[in-house]
């Protein structure tokens, strides 16, 4: 146990050894800047020491004085190190410090060069900007304890050699980046990875032997059980300390404890149900299906595949709620400014939902209308006999999503209208036309999501704001007497007052009043009494109650608060407002100097004031309402206070409240959304100005434009891991990709300059505006304070007038002397809190005190928080002389920069979306206008043969008209080939068919010779009178004129042959038919199996007839193939092939065709038959190949010769 406790010590060590090494080596490269810059230098300036720094670095003069500060969020005492040691440990009131000291040589005179590097973060307010404790760049956690010096069981850390500091390792420690051990960590890679491949190759064996089925089973468990491994055991959440995986940004239930593991359980729904989709896509299983749909009424099969499809609908509805509801972001266009990629990984999972919704319709929908498609308006009137009931529910009981349905619905009636699932999968431009639909679709039902998301915000938000007003608290009113309590007995000059018995107290009343409680608490009637340390009243109205009285009355635990010593009373009439009394006891030492009663009258409630969030506290945050809300109270109906810009005094209250929707949902009215809270016997109506709807219509485009981009990106990665040379785009695909192409990019283009350029412009308008707001209180200051009586006056009245203008300005400002310092402010909590020093910015010091401008606007940040701050010199008037500095720091500037960005975006991307929607109409039909001559020209093409060719007429002198002049020149040419082909055909034909007379009678004329010559033979020898010797010569020569007789009548035949049509026909039946002449044979047996399914379609073109001579052929051949004393069986098997093909095998169990032989079966005049003309195949080979078919066969001397016939299916 001691040698692993050791081990971890040493690692933990080299670890932390490691991560100074980086931050000393940083040290260093600011340190050789700082000597490159002062170079040149008579002697140190800000403007110089300005460097791109990596981490905050202080100058001081030999004897300890400040020359320089890179920072202003610490400034580190001289006193509080050590200048004999270069690594060092610095602590102060605002944290602890890693810090290397240098002594550097300038124009002979000695400097100390001080890096720092924070360790430790001590501040008093702990915020979403601000936050306390250790560094997570250092170290894994806060269980350490650091010493300057070596100590005791303490591990010293070095630097090449050199001692830095020591630390003790507590029980618990881990190392950053990483939270588990290594080896838990390896071990759980090794075996997720060994599952996933022992699982991956067994799942696709099975799918390759084709049991498809039980591969998604054991898919399904696969992953189901691996994420339940991972949930059980943290994985990967405790081992990966990022943002995807933090459950502080998002977390929804046990099974998503972070948006990683629901982007992880999203992926594996969808490998499951791409499987599911493949398995459903197949013909086989479309029509499995149609025999199951048949055993139920077809309406049954409709209802179910819109139940399915709606439920994924909504599921893809509340899959974006729960996701913006249990995150720290939203996904709506305001979110736009802050993109990161948590909310791309956040917008992706709801695409895969989508697309899961959208390929689940359309295979759905397409299993119910498969072999159905003709009659396409019964499934609409069953879709509305469906979504009747649902509309008329939703549009009184929610009308956001009455739209979303709405769009569902849309989505329903395109599908089965356009028949949109016969563009699913084959990559066209009706493809990308169904894709681009869908994304719109699901932009509208996620547009929907995302305005219902922003309503109930808003409701909790008014709730919250309701209860705040009408409740027994006033939380921003305690946060900020609690500030002002501490600052009120820190005071030196009321202490000074309270102490010198002879000196007047009401300085101090107008200081509490005029500096201390200006700003939110002008809604209160402010009074405040002195008394003395024996309770004798020194300051006070006449009315004032004695101190006694005071405690008697409002020390009362029902009115306490949690700050101490302050009490709030709750005022039980509307009229009288709240109040506030905080007893305040005034200390110098050991010295009691007396108690200043501060008690505050509420006279109107305000619904919020403008206060820098910089200084809000956690423990304030969950009650503050950031939002300006107009409200009014109305007790029995009656308006008894309103405050805001909304009009409340021409509304009719009994009207406006019997909505019962403004109890719960709240309702819009005059431009305004208004809620209803009621609190006891009264009821307060919280009303803001409604969303607008340009915003509304720019978040459905910017979910659009989302899907849009995921959906191409799909595309292409589909076209990659397919392959290039899979990818078939015809003319028509092409030419509307291009268009729609070479609007989008340049649109996309203009769109993103357009946005820079505007935003460009709004900062430098926003800039302007601060300039003329900082100009403003300028102008002011030196009126009452610049000139010679700037140096006259004291403090206390520099603050009194700051105080003043910051409170008519709504501005916070800070005054700095000429020499950095800062001199008033009427922010003191920022500097007394410490979270800024008392020390102008290094860059603010460079440009306005050093190279002398008048003005200067400076990004600034604070913790988290970003902001500018405009700098003003304050000069005397007749010697412009510097006598002080302005800071007017505006915190809300980055979030007034980012409304601007997003109204500018938002009105872009609309246009955008709907220029491109137009564009993608428009080109769809100029494509379709461009590629219709091509489509006619093909027709013409088709349908071009020997007979009946119709010329072209285009009346243009275009491209196309050169093409339909070159179509009707090469019909001429046709025409004249034809008839010298026919011609040369004839003749080629006639001398074939000689050849072929003359070589079949030869045949039988041979024989017939032969016996005539025996004959006269015979009559020689005298032998013609025997009547048994003419028998065999006579019936020889009447078989041989027999089969010439049967070859005039072959020919005959085939002259007599017309020629084939090429119509549509029902195959099935063809085949049937020919089967059936075979049925009665007893000396043949005959199987037929149909595997097409009864019902379905199996139409093709070709010649009925010829196609049953050739099956006819086919069987005959089968039969005369098989040898004597063996009964002939034929197999005829008809089935689909693929979706677009339908396949006839017919099989005998004959001798085979010998290898020699293959290659003659198909050439005319060739035949294994003594009796046979050699014509049957080549005639079928031919007739079939010219409709568009193939035929060909395969052999075995085992098991005989299977032919095939293959043929198009029309769609």
């Amino acid at each position: 146990m001691d040698g692993k406790y050791r081990e971890d010590q040493s690692a933990n060590k080299a670890h932390l050894e490691q991560r100074l090494g980086k931050v000393i080596r940083d040290f260093d490269d600011d340190f050789d800047k700082v000597l490159a810059s002062k170079a040149s230098e008579i002697q140190f300036s800000f403007k110089h020491l300005n460097i791109d720094n990596e981490l905050p670095f202080y100058l001081f003069s030999n004897d300890g004085e400040l020359i320089y500060w890179s920072a202003i969020d610490m400034i580190p005492d001289f006193n509080n190190f050590s200048t004999a040691k270069s690594y060092q440990l610095l602590e102060n009131n605002r944290g602890i410090y890693f810090t290397k000291l240098r002594k550097i040589v300038h124009n002979h005179k000695d400097y100390w060069l001080l890096h720092v590097y924070p360790f430790y973060d001590k501040v008093e307010i702990g915020n979403e900007y601000l936050k306390s404790g250790f560094n997570p760049e250092i170290f894994g956690n806060d269980r350490f304890l650091l010493s300057g010096n070596p100590k005791e069981n303490y591990q010293n850390l070095y630097f090449e050699d050199h001692y830095l500091f020591s630390v003790f390792f507590r029980v618990g420690y881990d190392v950053q980046g990483r939270s588990i051990n290594l080896t838990l960590l390896v071990f759980f890679f090794s075996l997720l990875g060994l599952v996933l491949l022992i699982g991956g190759g067994f799942v696709h064996t099975l799918w390759s032997k084709g049991q498809k089925f039980l591969a998604t089973i054991y898919t399904f468990l696969i992953l189901f059980f691996v994420r339940l491994i991972m949930l059980a055991f943290h994985f990967p959440n405790d081992f990966f300390q990022t943002g995807i995986f933090d459950s502080s940004l998002y977390a929804s239930s046990i099974f998503n404890p972070s948006l990683g593991d629901l982007l992880l359980n999203v992926i594996c729904y969808i490998v499951v149900l791409s499987m599911v989709i493949a398995i459903l896509s197949r013909r086989r299983v479309a029509l499995a299906f149609i025999k199951f749909r048949n055993n139920y009424p077809y309406w049954l099969s409709l209802t179910a595949a819109y139940i399915l499809s709606t439920t994924l609908m909504f599921l893809v509805f509340y899959l974006y709620l729960n996701i913006v509801e249990n995150s720290q972001w939203n996904l709506n266009i305001e979110a736009i400014p802050n993109f990161d990629y948590l909310k791309i990984v956040s917008l992706f999972i709801i695409f895969l939902g989508g697309a899961a919704y959208l390929l689940f319709t359309i295979i759905g929908i397409n299993m119910v209308l498969f072999k159905n498609e003709d009659n396409y308006f019964y499934p609409l009137k069953v879709l509305v006999v469906f979504v009747s009931p649902f509309l008329i529910f939703l549009l009184f009981y929610n009308f956001v999503l009455f739209i979303a349905f709405l769009a569902h619905i849309i989505l329903l009636v395109a599908i089965i209208s356009f028949k949109l699932y016969q563009s699913l999968f084959k990559l066209d431009f009706n493809t990308f036309l169904t894709f681009f639909f869908a994304c719109l679709i699901g932009a509208v039902v996620t547009g929907a999501a995302a305005y219902q998301d922003l309503r109930y915000d808003e409701v909790r938000a008014k709730i919250k704001f309701a209860n705040n007003v009408m409740l027994d608290r006033d939380v921003m009113g305690e946060f900020l007497l609690e500030d002002i309590i501490a600052r009120v007995v820190e005071d030196a000059f009321i202490k000074s007052r309270l102490s010198d018995p002879l000196l007047s107290k009401d300085p101090i009343e107008r200081k509490i009043k005029k500096i201390y409680l200006a700003g939110y608490f002008d809604q209160y009637r402010q009074d405040v009494s002195i008394f003395s340390p024996s309770g004798r009243l020194v300051l006070g109205s006449n009315n004032s109650l004695s101190l006694s009285e005071y405690k008697n009355r409002y020390m009362n635990s029902d009115y306490a608060t949690q700050v101490h010593n302050l009490y709030f009373i709750k005022s039980t009439d509307t009229n009288t407002g709240n109040r506030f009394v905080a007893f305040v006891k005034i200390q110098r030492d050991n010295d009691f100097l007396g108690t200043i009663v501060i008690e505050l009258n509420q006279q109107r409630i305000e619904s919020g004031k403008a206060f820098p969030k910089l200084l809000m506290d956690n423990k304030y945050v969950t009650n503050y309402i950031e939002r300006d809300f107009d409200f009014a109270i109305f007790e029995e109906h009656e308006l008894s206070y309103s405050s805001g810009i909304f009009s409340y005094q021409g509304l009719t209250v009994e009207n406006f409240l019997k909505n019962e929707n403004v109890f719960s949902t709240g309702i819009l009215f005059n431009g305004y959304h208004h809620l209803a809270v009621s609190y006891n016997d009264k009821i307060i109506v919280v009303s803001s100005r409604k969303y607008p709807n340009n915003y509304i219509l720019a978040d459905i485009a910017f979910l659009f434009v989302v899907y849009l981009i995921f959906t191409l990106l799909s595309i292409a990665v589909f076209i990659l891991l397919s392959g290039l040379n899979q990818l078939r785009f015809n003319y028509a695909t092409k030419l509307q990709l291009y268009l729609n192409f070479a609007f989008f990019f340049p649109m996309l283009i203009i769109s993103v300059i357009a946005v820079g350029f505007l935003s460009h412009s709004y900062t430098e308008d926003l800039h302007r505006q601060y300039f003329q707001k900082a100009g403003i209180i300028s102008d002011n200051l030196g009126r009452d304070l610049g000139g010679e009586q700037f140096n006259n006056l004291n403090k206390d009245d520099i603050n009194t007038e700051l105080y003043t203008l910051a409170t008519a300005t709504d501005a916070d400002i800070n005054l700095y002397l000429p020499d950095g310092k800062l001199l008033a402010t009427n922010q003191p909590a920022i500097f007394d809190k410490k979270i800024l020093t008392n020390y102008l910015h290094p860059v603010a010091y460079a440009s306005i005190i050093e190279s002398k401008e008048n003005r200067f606007l400076q990004i600034e940040q604070v913790g988290d928080l970003q902001f500018k701050t405009v700098y003003l010199a304050l000069k005397n008037g007749e010697n412009q002389e510097l006598q002080a500095i302005i800071a007017i720091p505006f915190f809300e500037s980055e979030e007034e920069l980012n409304l601007m960005i997003t109204e500018v975006f938002s009105n872009i991307l609309i246009i955008f979306v709907l220029i491109f929607l137009f564009f993608l109409v428009i080109s769809y039909f100029v494509s379709k206008n461009l590629t219709h001559p091509f489509k006619l020209l093909t027709q013409k093409l088709k349908d071009t043969d020997l007979e009946n060719n119709e010329y072209m007429v285009w009346p243009g002198k275009d491209e196309i008209g050169l093409l339909v002049n070159e179509y009707n020149n090469m019909l001429y040419k046709l025409e004249t080939s034809k008839k010298v082909l026919a011609s040369n055909e004839k003749e080629s034909a006639w001398r074939e068919m000689a050849k072929q007379v003359a070589h079949e009678i030869k045949n039988p004329l041979t024989p017939m010779k032969l016996t005539l010559q025996h004959l006269l033979r015979l009559q020689a020898a005298d032998k013609l009178d025997n009547g048994k010797a003419l028998v065999n010569p006579i019936n020889s020569i009447i078989h041989q004129v027999d089969t010439l007789s049967d070859i005039a009548s072959s020919f005959s035949t085939f002259a007599k042959m017309p020629l084939p049509k090429n119509q549509e026909l029902e195959f099935r039946k063809v085949v049937l038919k020919a089967v059936s002449i075979f049925n009665y044979r007893d000396d043949v047996e005959i199987e037929f199996t149909d595997q097409t399914g009864e019902g379905t379609s199996t139409k093709i073109m070709g010649d009925p007839k010829l196609y049953g001579r050739v099956i006819s052929n086919l069987i005959i051949n089968g039969i005369q193939a098989v040898e004597e004393g063996k009964k002939p069986k034929i197999l005829v098997n008809l089935y689909f092939d693929g979706q677009e093909h339908i396949k006839l095998s017919i099989k005998d169990n004959g001798k085979g065709i010998s290898d020699e032989l293959k290659e003659k079966v198909f050439l005319p005049n060739f035949s294994t038959k003594s009796e046979g003309s050699g014509l049957g195949l080549a005639i079928a080979k031919r007739g079939v190949e010219t409709a568009g078919g193939k035929i060909w066969f395969e052999t075995s001397s085992d098991t005989g010769t299977t032919f095939y016939l293959l043929f198009p299916l029309i769609p």
